[in-house]
């Protein structure tokens, strides 16, 4: 039997402003589908989303893509345009009943927005009518946006009531003609603006200027009448990088307390330059400011330091994150301690397919005060990318992820992820993304995760990631159009068969030794991918109620077997593959003879997981598509390491299969086969 759902964001998790009721289960479905299917009716087969072989996307009016990862206030969000990018928005949340995703480009035309249109119900929490209903007197209060020259302006203002949030409902507002007009109860309220320039074309946001009125009090007589004047949006954010930076990207946070302590805001990105209005300490109620993340990017033709060893201009990028504040100060440029950053020297490899050479850098930024938000830059592949990182603040986490393409412009692409954060103090580390083959693991994690493969008394979870590159903590998957099924057997008798998933929770297992089965199949045929594009993999683990103590899972782990129970998890034994192929940044293979550095271990969580040895491993090549296999020398190279070695025996392009097996000293197994596993060089 299958157990309940339990939502885990894949990108980075993190609760909607002020909520903390139990996530939605359905998927959003704005202006489109939906990419997910709808929550599985009693009974039937339920599956954790973090385990879906595809997103949740949402289609807004202007045909921008809403990626949501997740569900309810914990999960993440990311717009991008129909070129590949981020697109500036906000994430507007006035309560849990209700969360918006508005891309910029919307304000070019406010007359013709409709808030309920970019309404996420995924990122939104059902909470029972109260019983008893209070109705307050209306007044009126009208905005009054004024542009730069003085004139009427177009806008989009989100009005926040500070005496009380749960006293009347605001959806955005846009400012037609320069007015807008709203009946709201007397009393206190604040007011944040955005208005934005667009080029000649009318697409792309040039600037945004963002007017806060802090404290508002509406008359329980006549009209009340407020000016959110552009001209007072004059102070640029900026950062004083120690190297030089064009802005790219900020990410902003405004938050309302109100006198009941309930916290409500929006968080806003943009494309840069942007431009606030100072704004003193509010009167009523509480009021924060924070820069989430000023983005900014190598001038084009400025080179990395590394550039010297291999003669090549390399680019480097700067996000940073500052503290919140009670105001918005008159000096909005921002200090950078050089001797604090963290420094990632990114290599992105990227599969010959890809043929446009553009690849998608993301961060995302998660935490328990601030909805999730994901920002993405489109990038040059194959690449070496340095990017530095300022210390996160108040619980906030910074991750980053890679996509071999820009997601909105293949029919397959692949997000490459991991739960390590960006930021782990003034370190200088090093990181290759999307090495292959590519292939489904349960990895090997020294951050805090989910557990792919884990039982708690009668429940039992298995899974793995979709597509794992050459770095064991690396979570991989996430594409469009791929198809995938998982399978499991208890004791040789199937269990369970699905479509779109890579694993599933089994409830009510036999409480007595046995062996489970995992075979998971995928197939990512489609451009831009010509490598790793199907693998079949099949597991065996043994199976013991009564486990090592020694494979309890830490504290800071999510568990989906846990569920409700108060007993913590235990780490199934579940074999883990490692492949490191000598082959250069295309995951091209040159020269007559290839190698493959091969580590069989199991799938850990810190220093938590199973130590038995690996008994055996064998590595086998085929240049005919699976019709005939050659095997390979393989060797011992230490402890659970083998080293494989096979003539590159085809033709200049051709994509060699490779097929993997390995055993451990518990009776554990792993057969894994890659189609087009590497291209011959």
């Amino acid at each position: 039997m299958l157990a309940r759902i339990r939502r885990v964001p894949i990108l980075a998790a993190a609760m909607a402003l002020g909520l903390t009721a139990a996530s939605a289960a359905s998927a959003a479905t704005v202006g489109g589908a939906a990419a997910t299917a709808p929550p599985p009716a009693s009974g039937t087969p339920a599956f954790p989303a973090h385990m879906a072989t595809a997103p949740q996307i949402s289609i807004l009016p202007n045909g921008d893509r809403v990626l949501v990862t997740g569900s309810g206030p914990a999960a993440t969000v990311m717009v991008l345009d129909p070129n590949g990018g981020t697109a500036p928005a906000v994430r507007y949340a006035p309560d849990a009943q209700h969360v918006y995703v508005i891309p910029d480009s919307a304000m070019a035309a406010p007359a013709q927005f409709v808030a309920s249109q970019y309404e996420i119900p995924a990122l939104e929490v059902a909470i029972a009518a109260p019983s008893a209903i209070p109705h307050y007197p209306l007044y009126i209060l009208q905005i009054n946006g004024v542009d730069s020259d003085g004139a009427g302006a177009s806008g989009l203002t989100f009005l926040n009531n500070v005496d009380d949030a749960h006293r009347v409902f605001i959806p955005p507002m846009p400012l037609t003609n320069g007015v807008a007009r709203i009946a709201v109860p007397a009393g206190h309220y604040s007011a944040t603006t955005f208005y934005s320039t667009f080029d000649a074309t009318g697409d792309n946001i040039t600037s945004q200027h963002i007017v806060v009125n802090t404290d508002i009090t509406v008359a329980d007589t006549g009209v009340t009448t407020v000016t959110a004047d552009e001209r007072l949006a004059t102070v640029p954010v900026l950062a004083d990088t120690p190297r030089p930076t064009v802005n790219d990207s900020d990410l902003m946070m405004f938050t309302r307390t109100d006198l009941t302590g309930r916290v409500t805001g929006l968080m806003a990105n943009s494309s840069g330059p942007t431009y606030v209005s100072p704004t003193a300490p509010a009167q009523v109620g509480g009021f924060t400011y924070q820069l989430l993340d000023w983005g900014g990017s190598s001038p084009a033709g400025s080179t990395d330091h590394r550039s010297t060893d291999h003669g090549s201009t390399d680019p480097y990028r700067y996000d940073l994150m500052y503290p919140p504040a009670d105001h918005i100060d008159a000096n909005q440029t921002y200090p950078v301690e050089a001797s604090k950053l963290a420094t990632i020297h990114n290599t992105v490899d990227t599969d010959p397919g890809n043929t446009g050479h553009q690849g998608f850098y993301m961060i995302s930024f998660s935490g328990p005060a601030i909805g999730g938000f994901g920002l993405g830059h489109v990038i040059t592949t194959p690449e070496h990318l340095t990017s530095y990182y300022s210390a996160p603040l108040d619980g906030v986490s910074i991750s980053a992820a890679v996509a071999m393409e820009p997601p909105s412009r293949a029919s397959q692409y692949m997000i490459f992820m991991t739960d390590a954060p960006a930021y782990a103090g003034p370190t200088v580390t090093w990181r290759t993304w999307g090495h292959g083959p590519l292939t489904p693991q349960v990895g090997r994690y020294q951050a805090a995760t989910w557990c792919r493969a884990c039982a708690d008394g009668g429940t039992v979870v298995l899974g793995v990631n979709g597509n794992q590159d050459s770095n064991p903590d690396t979570d991989g998957g996430f594409s469009y159009q791929n198809v995938s099924h998982v399978t499991v057997y208890r004791d040789g008798t199937q269990i369970l068969s699905q479509d779109g998933y890579t694993g599933a929770v089994l409830n009510d297992q036999s409480q007595q030794p046995g062996t489970y089965r995992l075979v998971y199949d995928e197939d990512l045929t489609g451009p831009p991918i010509t490598q790793s594009t199907v693998t079949h993999t099949d597991i065996t683990v043994p199976y013991d109620p009564t486990a090592d103590a020694k494979w309890t899972l830490p504290a800071d782990n999510s568990c989906d077997a846990q569920g409700s129970s108060t007993t913590a998890c235990s780490v199934l034994p579940v074999l883990d593959l490692n492949y490191q192929l000598a082959s250069d940044d295309t995951n091209t293979a040159h020269g007559p003879m290839a190698s493959l550095l091969l580590t069989v271990g199991h799938q850990s969580y810190g220093a938590t997981g199973s130590q038995a040895a690996a008994t055996s491993a064998t590595v086998s090549v085929s240049f005919d598509k699976g019709a005939t296999w050659t095997a390979a020398s393989v060797v011992p190279a230490g402890q659970n390491q083998f080293v494989a070695l096979w003539k590159n025996g085809a033709a200049k392009g051709v994509t060699p299969w490779l097929k993997v097996t390995a055993t451990d000293a518990l009776g554990g197994s792993i057969s894994q086969t890659v189609d087009n596993a590497y291209t011959v060089g």
